[in-house]
């Protein structure tokens, strides 16, 4: 299902230093953006943002300095049986959810219901996120037989 592979070749030690040097600077950076726009808690709003943005920012770091080394793309994943699958799950989650979204609204609109969007947007996230699990074992079923 990859489109990558992993290899066992390392990069240049500069090449991780980079990383980690990039990826503290980004998290020292929207720490400080966060506690400059919170002034009345600054250190834990300053701690709580680096914490967010440490992982993100080193995963960034580790990606424009170190996968170019360590990762080979292959030249032949977009053909991969699991990514065709996952395709035809997505696109079929998508019409589900396009049709959920319209008959939701209908329903809103002629019954002149009014709630709160927040649950109905975090039904639609659960609802797809089960819908394209099922379709992929689904398909993935079919395919195997």
């Amino acid at each position: 299902m990859s489109k990558a592979s992993f290899t066992s070749r390392r990069a240049p030690a500069r090449h991780y230093v980079l990383a980690v040097v990039l990826g503290a600077v980004l998290t020292a950076a929207v720490a400080g953006v966060v506690g400059a726009t919170n002034p009345g808690d600054l250190w834990p709003a300053a701690g709580i943002g680096a914490l967010c943005s440490a992982y993100p920012a080193l995963s960034l770091g580790v990606r424009i300095f170190v996968s170019n080394n360590t990762i080979t793309r292959d030249a032949h994943g977009e053909q991969s049986v699991e990514l065709q699958w996952m395709r035809e799950a997505g696109a079929g989650t998508f019409l589900d959810v396009l049709v959920a979204t319209i008959i939701a609204v209908l329903v809103l609109a002629i019954g002149r219901f009014q709630i709160d969007a927040l649950p109905v947007l975090a039904g639609l996230v659960a609802l797809s996120v089960v819908d394209a699990g099922l379709r992929y074992v689904a398909i993935r079923r079919r395919a195997l037989k």
